[in-house]
């Protein structure tokens, strides 16, 4: 591996071990389930479960992890309450490779290379902070996940981006109306929970 790379493996390496602690690279993020669709994802709180569908077309379906459980309540419960916004990972399942190869060149990556990349590329991974009152969304991460599962660590983005939702495609627009839906009725659950309302 020449320098150049080593050292740009290297700083990617240290860059997702703060936004996944305890993953390193080679442990699966996603498993894979019937016809290539996930079975269960790892989000940002390390916890498996099985995600939810919540947006599809014909090249694309994009899934959320389990908003219920405990833990991801917990990391994210005051600042729903107090400003409309939580994190979340999004995992897009690629049906088509085009669809894959759209999102490359939409990234800048036209080049072959990246392009054929898109032969071995089952998933896109988005972790995000959305702001439900404001309906923006800032990209915290992205990267593409091979077929066995794993982060690619060359296709890693951390450069923060801040959109409305407006501008977003159709998908991801309406999984972010589901998911702000979901999180709100979870949160209310939540919330009655920890004020010892049954």
């Amino acid at each position: 591996m020449h320098l150049c790379k080593r050292l740009s493996f290297i700083a990617v390496s240290a860059s997702l071990i703060g936004l996944f602690p305890t993953t390193i690279f080679g442990q699966q993020i996603v498993q894979r389930g019937p016809l290539g669709r996930p079975a269960q994802v790892l989000d940002e709180t390390q916890q498996w479960s099985t995600p939810l569908l919540v947006s599809s077309d014909h090249d694309v379906e994009i899934y959320l992890p389990d908003v219920s459980s405990p833990e991801w309540l917990r990391r994210n419960y005051t600042n729903f309450e107090n400003k409309g916004q939580y994190v979340l990972s999004m995992f897009t399942f690629y049906r088509t490779t085009k669809a894959c190869r759209a999102n490359q060149i939409g990234w800048g990556y036209s080049d072959a290379a990246h392009l054929d990349a898109c032969n071995d590329i089952s998933y896109r991974l988005r972790q995000i902070t959305v702001d439900s009152h404001q309906k923006t969304v800032t990209l915290i991460m992205a990267g593409m996940i091979d077929q066995d599962g794993q982060l690619e660590p060359t296709s890693v983005q951390t450069q923060a981006v801040t959109r409305r939702w407006a501008d977003l495609d159709a998908n991801t627009q309406e999984a972010l109306k589901k998911a702000t839906g979901l999180v709100s009725d979870q949160m209310s659950v939540y919330d009655r929970k920890m004020q010892g309302i049954h």
